[in-house]
């Protein structure tokens, strides 16, 4: 058995570093089931036209993470580098292209490299973003003791509340005779309860004729807009929505 070369003796063709990405690939993810592998024709086209492929394209990461698709790769190589032997020989020994396979993996990879640069690049930006607002709290006061809503969908009579994009610490007064007890106080989409976008739980306190109640809410990664702020007691699954804005 030919013995395997150290990195620093790899070809122009980095045939080393493939051979161990190869090895990596077949020990390490089996795929009998074949799941979302490509056809014949296709990796067949990979290897004997990759022009006709966009190699850019994130799809074809998954030979990375799949043995049986990289082990047809490689019979079909093989197979390609026969064929290229036989025609050398019959024109007289002409030295054929190089194979296209490395560069093939090496476009996938810096497919690979930019995704994940990509993905990084967003994180930081939106962690940087958000430090830019100071995670100190600010007190505010919600009057909601005038509305008349109605449940689930139902519309506010009362105007509007406006938050900031910031860390709230929210003293809410709650519609006349609302019981006391354990709240969820939520920041969603629409009136049907789906994509909250931040929450926070708190226990109101008979005073009156209202209950008041203090929850914090962290809207700071919130984009400017319109949304609902809903209020969900524990005695009662059903949540009552007033329209939102936070600038």
């Amino acid at each position: 058995m030919e013995e395997r070369r150290p990195h620093s003796q790899d070809d122009q063709n980095d045939t080393f570093l493939f051979e161990k990405l190869q090895e990596h690939v077949l020990e390490n993810y089996p795929n009998p089931n074949r799941i979302g592998c490509f056809d014949h024709a296709t990796l067949e086209t990979w290897v004997f036209h990759p022009e006709r492929l966009d190699l850019s394209d994130p799809k074809y990461l998954h030979v990375l993470k799949c043995a049986e698709c990289t082990r047809e790769l490689l019979k079909l190589r093989k197979l390609k580098k026969e064929k290229s032997s036989a025609s050398a020989g019959e024109s007289g020994g002409h030295r054929t292209k190089r194979s296209n396979w490395p560069w093939a993996i090496a476009a996938i990879l810096l497919c690979c490299i930019a995704i994940v640069g990509l993905a990084y690049w967003r994180i930081q930006s939106q962690t940087a973003s958000t430090q830019g607002i100071t995670a100190d709290p600010v007190a505010m006061t919600i009057d909601l003791s005038q509305a008349g809503t109605t449940r689930g969908g139902g519309t506010s009579t009362v105007p509007p509340v406006t938050l900031p994009r910031r860390v709230i610490t929210a003293h809410i007064l709650l519609p006349y005779f609302s019981p006391g007890g354990k709240y969820v106080l939520s920041v969603t989409m629409d009136r049907n309860g789906g994509h909250t976008k931040a929450e926070g739980q708190g226990t109101a306190n008979i005073n009156g004729f209202h209950a008041d109640l203090t929850v914090s809410l962290d809207l700071r990664g919130l984009p400017e807009g319109t949304y609902y702020l809903a209020t969900t007691h524990e005695g009662d699954q059903a949540s009552y929505y007033y329209p939102l804005t936070v600038h």
